[in-house]
């Protein structure tokens, strides 16, 4: 299967300006808060910060990367696995197209709810650069529509360090504008945020598609 980590990174990039501005938008406010009572210079700050979330998308790839190579023991569990995936994310660029009770299934934890917003408020409260990298690190597993369509692709190259890589990808690819939001935020037009989420909350459609198909002639 060809990777082509530019749609990848488009993808990722393009929706960091409307969808993750949405979900880790609070985050990135938190430790700018955090910033003015921690007397460290805010770039080091953001750099920690960043390479924290980064970092937990990494481990996310590794190990679904490592749970994908389990299942490519025939053409048929292959074909089954692209199937699956491809459905999965045609309903979730469906629920990020048209929000509502769909995508909150998709976004709603327990887990977060229980373990990781209350870890949030006791790093905000210490005032640390250590608040920060771990903040960082959590953001990495705020349940998120996006992090799950590239956790099923990395899951989908039955390849532990390509699973990684494309973690990777995305993490760095979010990164411009997250930074961006840091030093500025509330000055994007919401048109332009809603056009380029549209775009490639398309393109995770179409990729579905590909994947479905793929599967399809898989098990035949």
């Amino acid at each position: 299967m060809n990777l082509d980590f530019i749609a990848l990174a488009s993808i990722a990039f393009l929706s960091s300006f409307g969808h993750c501005y949405g979900m880790c938008g609070g985050f990135v406010l938190a430790y700018t808060q955090l910033s003015k009572q921690i007397k460290l210079p805010f770039f080091l700050l953001v750099f920690s910060y960043h390479i924290s979330r980064i970092l937990a998308y990494v481990c996310l790839g590794i190990f679904f990367g490592f749970f994908g190579s389990l299942l490519s023991f025939t053409e048929f569990a292959k074909g089954m696995m692209f199937f699956i995936i491809g459905i999965f994310m045609m309903t979730l660029a469906f629920a990020l197209i048209f929000k509502g009770k769909l995508l909150a299934f998709f976004e709603d934890s327990l887990f977060f709810d229980c373990i990781i917003k209350k870890n949030i408020s006791k790093l905000i409260q210490n005032k640390s650069l250590k608040s920060t990298l771990f903040l960082g690190f959590l953001n990495g597993f705020v349940p998120c529509g996006l992090v799950y369509f590239y956790i099923a692709f990395g899951m989908s190259v039955q390849n532990v360090y390509l699973s990684a890589l494309i973690m990777l990808v995305f993490g760095l690819s979010t990164l411009p504008a997250l930074v961006f939001f840091a030093f500025f935020s509330k000055t994007l037009n919401e048109k332009f945020q809603k056009t380029a989420s549209l775009i490639s909350y398309i393109l995770i459609f179409l990729y579905g598609l590909y994947f479905s198909y793929t599967g399809f002639i898989f098990t035949k």
